[in-house]
């Protein structure tokens, strides 16, 4: 059988201000998700959003350059995922 790796503690990974933003993040692709009616890492992955918590400059382009990101999902999520990404930042 395969073996499940452990669960990640992203409180532990990431700075307190990128764990916001990642929690803000997990909450919009999990609203997204049952609206939807598919699972949550059909979206994004909890790997996905981590990085994308932590983008300096978030753009369209950046998220392309996360592993596992490609075009179809920026159509799909781009705009509400960089908003939630500069919602609450200074600039």
């Amino acid at each position: 059988k395969p073996r499940r790796r452990p669960p990640v503690d992203y409180r532990e990974l990431l700075s307190p201000e990128h764990f916001d933003t990642f929690v803000r993040l997990r909450s919009l692709r999990n609203q997204l998700a049952e609206r939807e009616g598919t699972p949550a890492y059909n979206i994004f992955t909890n790997q996905q959003l981590a990085e994308m918590a932590q983008l300096e400059r978030p753009s369209r382009e950046a998220l392309g350059q996360i592993d596992g990101v490609g075009e179809k999902r920026l159509e799909q999520y781009a705009e509400p995922f960089l908003a939630a990404l500069t919602e609450g930042r200074d600039g």
